[in-house]
């Protein structure tokens, strides 16, 4: 399955603030369930071969991951999961950058993996979630949102991703036969 060294290993940094931010993050580990999404449908849909859907899986959980960073930052929250976030211990600036530094590995892994439609896929939701992102900013204080508004911030902030993980392991095992 997916494991947190998977992921730390895809996070080795030099710079120490980066390896330090990102194990933290990683620690205050939440369900894994995009991940868990991409790697129960690849198994369902037959996928045998290798580790691509681990890596994979991991790829999904780091979209995920920056898209809590930079929540946290927009949200100016102090706490998830019961634990502090990392803009309220290294501040904005470092947090968003960490959150981008998430985001460039996550296209690094997926180059990797040289599959064309995933990566067409992870970023198109990518870009899917940030629009999102920003819809619900420019709606932040209305208490009389329509339905329609509120219905597309979250299926592109949240539905669009487990779509997308879901979608993953399908396209996997669909190239393996090929």
């Amino acid at each position: 399955g997916l494991d947190e060294e998977k992921i730390k290993s895809k996070l080795t940094s030099e710079i120490e603030l980066v390896q330090k931010m990102t194990n933290y993050h990683i620690q205050t580990n939440g369900k894994r369930l995009r991940a868990l999404l991409t790697l129960g449908s690849a198994k369902l849909c037959g996928y045998t071969k290798g580790g691509r859907d681990i890596n994979l899986a991991a790829c999904v959980e780091l979209i995920h991951s920056a898209t809590l960073l930079h929540d946290d930052v927009i949200d100016v929250a102090d706490l998830r999961r019961g634990k502090k976030t990392l803009n309220s211990i290294w501040g904005n600036q470092s947090t968003i950058l960490i959150g981008d530094y998430l985001l460039s590995r996550c296209f690094e892994m997926m180059v990797e993996d040289g599959n064309l439609e995933i990566l067409k896929l992870l970023s198109s939701t990518s870009a899917q979630i940030a629009q999102g992102e920003v819809l619900q900013l420019q709606h932040k204080n209305e208490i009389d949102m329509l339905e329609e508004t509120y219905l597309k911030i979250i299926s592109s902030k949240t539905a669009a991703l487990f779509a997308a993980a879901t979608k993953v392991g399908a396209i996997l095992s669909n190239s393996e036969t090929r």
